[in-house]
C-alpha cells in the first residue's frame, strides 16, 4: 500500500472512530460555564454570599407609607433592587435545581438547594411588601410611577402584584407564611423529591436483575416494545408506588391542608384563583376550553379500538396509551435527533433552527439514561448569563426525540425574551406550554412528510395521536382529581384508598371508560410528580392549554411562511407582558372565552385519527 493510500485509510478509519464516539458518546450538559465546580463550587457560594449581603441590603430599604413625587426614586430604587435580587435568585435556584436532578446520590446538592430556598422566602417576602404597599396608592400616582423609564417596561408585572396585593392578607401575615412555608409547605415537595430520588427497584429481564429507578421502569412501561415486558414494568412500577404511598399521602394531605388554610385567611373562595391568577387566565377561558375537550374527546376511543387491533388485544391498558406499534420504529442516536429536529425547525423558522442548533452544540443538554438521574424532564433558564439547560433522559425513540424538541422549544421561549427586563420575562406556564408543543408539531410533521411507508407513517401518527390522549383525556383526569381532591380535603385527610379512588374515577371519566376495570393507574396521584409541586398548583390545565394554543400558532407559522419568524418572537416576548386573553386577540385575533377557536383546535387535532384508522385497517388487511 502507498503511503497516500495508507494515509488515506488511517484517515478514513480515524473519522469512523470519531464518528462513532460522537454518536455514542453519554450526553451530558455542560454546569461549569455557569459556576465551576458542581455542588462544591466556590463561584457558586460567593454568588450566594453575595446574593444575601444585597437581600439583606433591599430589606433595610424604607419604603415610605406614601407614593408622591417626591418619594418617587426610593420607590424607583426599591423595584430595581428587588428586580435584581429575583434575577441573582433565579440563577442560582436553577443551577442548584439541575445539580439535584442530575444526581440523587449528591447529598450537598440537596442542601444547597435547601439553603437557597430560604432566600426564595425571603425574596417573596420582599415582593408581599412592595405588593401590599402599592395596593395602598391611589391609581394616579400609581400611574405616574408607571411612566417612569427605569420601571415602565414592566408594568404588567408591577400592576399584576398590585393587583394580588389588594387580595392578599397584610404584608407582616404574608411574610410569615412564607417564612413557615419555608420548612412546612415546600418541604414536603423536597421529602417526596428525595424519597422517590432514593427509591430503587430490582427488576429482572433476561435472566439478569437490575436496580431501576422509578424513572426508569416509567420509561419501560412506557415504550418497551414488548408488551409483556411493559406489563412487567408496569406492575413493579405499580408496586413501587404502593410502597411509597403511605409518604406521598402524607405529602399530599398536608400540602393541601396548608394551601387551604392559607387560602381561607386571603379570603380566596376557590382553589384555582391561584393558578388562575398565575396563568393569567380567566375562569371563562378554562371551562370553555374543558367543556369543548369533555364534548370531543371520544373521537380519541376510534384512535385506540385500532391500536388496540394492531397490538392483538381487545382493548388498551394504562401501559398501552402511548406505546409503539409494531416492530419498524426507528431508533435515533442523540446526535441524529438533533439533526432531525433541526432540519424540521429549518423549514419553519430559521431563528429557531439555529438556536436548537446552538442549544446542543454547547452542551446545554442532559441526555444520559442513567439510574442516578430524577425522573422528568425540564428547561431551566439562567437570567445573568442568558442561558438554558435542558434535563432528560434519551432513549433513542421517537417520543424522546420528540421530548428533546418540546425542552428546546421552552429553551428559544427563554432565548428571545433573554434582553427584557427581568419583570418581563415572568409568564404563565400555560404560555410556556405553547413554544415547547409548537416545537413538537413542527417535528412530528417533518417526521411525517419523511415518512417511507405506511407503517412509518402509523408509527409517527401513533405518537402524535397518544400526545393527544395525554393533553385531552390524561392531563383532564389529573386536573378533575385534584378539584375532587380539594373538595374533600377541605373536609378531612384522605386515605389512600380514597386518594386512589378518586383517581381512577377521574381516569375512567376523562377516558370515557375506555380501559378494562383493572387496567387504569389508581396510584397516579403518588407516581405524578406535578401534584407535589409548591411552586405551582395545579400543574396540569396548562399543558392542554398549550396543547392547543400551539396549533394556533402552528396554523399562522404554516400560513406566514417566511414572515413567521418575526411574528413568533413577537408572540412569544408578549408572554410576559399581557394576560392569556388579550395575547390572543392581539396575535390570533381570536376571543378564547367562546369555544369556536378551541373547537377549530381539538377538530384539526382528531382529524388524524380517521387517517390513522385507515391506515392501520390496511395494514391489517
Amino acid at each position: 500500500m502507498g503511503l497516500q493510500k495508507f494515509a488515506d485509510f488511517c484517515n478514513l478509519k480515524l473519522y469512523i472512530i470519531l464518528e462513532y464516539i460522537i454518536m455514542t458518546k453519554p450526553i451530558n450538559w455542560n454546569l461549569d460555564t455557569i459556576f465551576e465546580g458542581g455542588s462544591q463550587s466556590e463561584s457558586l457560594a460567593m454568588f450566594i454570599n453575595e446574593m444575601a449581603e444585597l437581600v439583606a441590603k433591599v430589606e433595610k430599604i424604607e419604603l415610605p407609607p406614601e407614593l408622591n413625587e417626591k418619594t418617587q426614586p426610593v420607590w424607583v430604587h426599591a423595584i430595581q433592587a428587588t428586580y435584581d435580587v429575583l434575577a441573582r435568585l433565579w440563577q442560582a435556584s436553577a443551577f442548584a435545581h439541575c445539580l439535584v436532578a442530575q444526581d440523587t446520590n449528591d447529598t450537598l446538592a440537596d442542601q444547597v438547594l435547601a439553603h437557597i430556598d430560604e432566600y426564595h422566602a425571603r425574596y417573596r417576602a420582599l415582593i408581599a411588601r412592595l405588593s401590599h404597599a402599592s395596593a395602598q396608592q391611589n391609581d394616579d400616582v400609581w400611574q405616574v410611577l408607571l411612566e417612569d423609564e427605569a420601571i415602565h417596561p414592566t408594568t404588567f408585572f408591577l400592576n399584576n402584584q398590585r393587583t394580588l396585593g389588594r387580595k392578599k392578607m397584610s404584608a407582616d401575615k404574608e411574610t410569615l407564611v412564607e417564612e413557615l412555608a419555608k420548612d412546612g409547605y415546600h418541604a414536603w415537595q423536597r421529602v417526596y423529591n428525595n424519597m422517590v430520588g432514593a427509591k430503587k427497584i430490582e427488576f429482572e429481564e433476561n435472566g439478569q436483575v437490575k436496580l431501576m429507578s422509578v424513572g426508569q421502569l416509567q420509561d419501560k412501561y412506557m415504550h418497551a416494545s414488548s408488551r409483556e415486558s411493559r406489563k412487567k414494568a408496569f406492575n413493579a412500577y405499580s408496586n413501587a408506588w404502593q410502597e411509597l404511598a403511605p409518604i406521598c399521602a402524607m405529602s399530599l394531605n398536608n400540602q393541601a391542608g396548608f394551601r387551604l388554610t392559607m387560602y381561607r385567611h386571603r379570603g380566596w373562595d376557590s382553589v384555582l384563583s391561584e393558578p388562575l391568577r398565575n396563568n393569567h387566565l380567566t375562569r371563562q377561558t378554562l371551562d370553555t376550553m374543558w367543556s369543548v375537550v369533555a364534548e370531543k374527546s371520544h373521537k380519541l376511543l376510534d384512535f385506540m379500538s385500532a391500536k388496540a387491533k394492531l397490538l392483538g388485544i381487545d382493548r388498551l391498558a394504562w401501559f398501552d396509551l402511548i406505546a409503539g406499534i409494531g416492530q419498524a420504529e426507528r431508533e435515533f442516536t442523540f446526535a441524529e435527533a438533533g439533526d432531525f429536529i433541526v432540519d424540521g425547525m429549518r423549514s419553519v423558522d430559521n431563528n429557531l433552527a439555529d438556536y436548537c442548533r446552538m442549544a446542543l452544540d454547547k452542551e446545554w443538554v442532559e441526555a444520559e439514561n442513567r439510574s442516578t438521574k430524577r425522573q422528568g424532564g425540564f428547561c431551566t433558564s439562567f437570567p445573568l448569563t442568558k442561558e438554558s439547560r435542558i434535563f432528560m433522559t434519551f432513549d433513542g425513540s421517537f417520543d424522546s426525540l420528540l421530548t428533546l424538541a418540546h425542552e428546546l422549544g421552552h429553551g428559544y421561549h427563554h432565548w428571545v425574551m433573554r434582553d427584557l427586563p427581568v419583570g418581563d420575562r415572568i409568564y404563565g406556564m400555560n404560555l410556556a406550554e405553547t413554544a415547547s408543543i409548537f416545537n413538537e408539531l413542527v417535528t412530528t410533521d417533518a417526521a411525517l412528510r419523511n415518512a417511507k411507508s405506511d407503517m412509518e407513517s402509523l408509527i409517527i401518527l401513533n405518537e402524535k395521536l397518544s400526545n393527544a390522549i395525554t393533553y385531552l383525556m390524561n392531563i383532564k383526569a389529573r386536573f378533575d382529581f385534584e378539584t375532587a381532591f380539594f373538595a374533600k380535603r377541605a373536609e378531612k385527610q384522605l386515605s389512600i384508598d380514597e386518594l386512589s379512588e378518586l383517581m381512577l374515577s377521574a381516569q375512567k371519566g376523562a377516558f370515557h371508560h375506555a380501559m378494562p376495570e383493572n387496567d387504569y393507574l389508581p396510584l397516579f396521584w403518588a407516581a405524578k410528580l406535578h401534584f407535589y409541586n409548591t411552586q405551582t398548583p395545579f400543574y396540569n390545565f396548562p399543558y392542554t392549554f398549550g396543547f392547543l394554543f400551539s396549533q394556533g400558532t402552528y396554523w399562522q407559522a404554516l400560513k406566514m411562511g417566511a414572515d413567521f419568524s418575526k411574528q413568533y418572537i413577537a408572540l412569544l416576548e408578549d408572554t410576559g407582558r399581557m394576560d392569556t386573553e388579550t395575547l390572543a386577540r392581539k396575535h390570533f385575533g381570536v376571543d378564547l372565552t367562546q369555544p369556536s377557536f378551541w373547537e377549530e383546535a381539538v377538530d384539526h387535532i382528531l382529524k388524524d385519527v380517521d387517517t390513522f384508522v385507515a391506515l392501520a385497517d390496511k395494514i391489517s388487511e
